[in-house]
């Protein structure tokens, strides 16, 4: 907001120095014509210019600046009554029409400092909506002592669309939700919660993961606007069994590394996205993971990051980043991702809100269970 009353300034003052750039060089004009020809009429035109930007006092002050060249480079002896009575009959005729002008000024001012005040408070509103979106996430922690579990989301605009949380179901399971509402922004926030409530609600009822997500395709057909849909993946980490059970409604794979073999699995869609279409099911899958292994759950603005040539960042970017720091901690490589994706942006803002969540199994897991 300072910056923008920076520009008006730098505005108002370049009016400025042109209208007295103006008045200086019909000055000259006039003095270079001669006492015998005039063409101090031409100091209307600054005149007008200056009463629809700067207030009385400045421009009483200009008016009385060219009155008075208007008198000393055209001489009175020089002009006849009628001329004389011909000018100021002119300068009262300019001073109506500047009182319009200046009315025009003073509205367009107005206007204008209503929209500033609109916009300030859509920014205050704005940012008001990211604090509550930033008090959502900070709360969706990992259940300590189970897994390496680090999540980092970074919108593209003040809020975002990306949602995630962990949702712990009992002493030695936890469930882990990424999804990717459809719009950017403040819209898309906006039913963010709606996710949050209704994925806790289902996720802690007992309910089984497809019967779950099924049930949050209906809920949300029912109640928001056809274009209120969004992908989302969700797995169950079962730290006794070694095992993930998930169902991905239609969002990005998730990558499975594992260790042993240094092979990756991607984990596809298992269903359309949620509240797009009724009658959607889905199918749950389960594989199972081992100490070292290393899980990454993410969205668009991850693998769909171009660079300055138009090429996306693309999964095998992705999984490259993950094999090279594979044996670091989870909030590491999450700190790899995001960076080797800002590092093929290059100076380019992000197009998309990006979300990454590393579950990584500790060397001791197996030995644990």
């Amino acid at each position: 907001m300072a910056e923008i009353r920076d520009v008006e300034r730098s505005i108002k003052l370049v009016e400025s120095v042109l209208v007295l750039l103006s008045v200086a060089a019909i000055a000259v004009a006039d003095f270079v014509a001669g006492p015998e020809v005039s063409v101090g009429f031409l100091y209307l035109i600054p005149l007008a210019y200056s009463a629809l930007t700067h207030r009385w006092p400045v421009l009483f002050a200009l008016v009385v600046l060219c009155v008075a060249l208007r008198e000393w480079l055209g001489p009175i002896e020089h002009a006849t009554w009628p001329e004389i009575a011909r000018d100021w009959l002119m300068l009262v005729l300019f001073l109506g029409i500047v009182v319009s002008l200046h009315r025009l000024g003073a509205a367009r001012a107005a206007f204008f400092e209503t929209a500033r005040a609109q916009r300030d408070e859509l920014l205050r509103e704005v940012e008001m909506a990211a604090e509550v979106q930033r008090h959502l996430l900070a709360q969706h922690q990992p259940p300590a002592g189970m897994l390496d579990v680090v999540a980092r989301m970074e919108p593209a605009r003040v809020v975002g669309g990306d949602y995630y949380d962990f949702i712990p179901l009992d002493a030695r399971r936890f469930g882990v939700v990424v999804a990717d509402i459809s719009g950017k922004g403040l819209p898309a926030a906006l039913i963010m919660p709606a996710v949050k409530i209704a994925q806790r609600t289902l996720a802690t009822g007992d309910r089984p993961i497809a019967g779950a997500l099924d049930r949050l395709n209906q809920i949300f057909l029912d109640n928001l606007p056809s274009n209120s849909y969004f992908t989302l993946f969700y797995g169950v980490f079962d730290v006794g069994a070694n095992r993930l059970t998930w169902a991905n409604a239609a969002h990005l794979p998730g990558l499975h590394f594992e260790a042993r073999s240094g092979g990756v699995t991607w984990l596809d869609s298992t269903g359309g996205a949620v509240g797009l279409l009724p009658g959607t099911t889905y199918e749950t899958r389960e594989l199972a993971f081992a100490p070292g292994d290393v899980f990454v759950f993410y969205t668009d603005g991850i693998t769909e990051a171009h660079g300055p040539a138009d090429e996306e960042f693309g999964g095998e970017r992705l999984a490259a980043v993950v094999r090279e720091r594979r044996g670091q901690p989870a909030a590491a490589i999450v700190a790899a991702v995001h960076d080797a994706v800002a590092a093929f942006r290059a100076d380019g803002a992000p197009a998309d809100d990006a979300t990454v969540i590393v579950v990584r199994i500790p060397e001791a897991a197996g030995a644990a269970a």
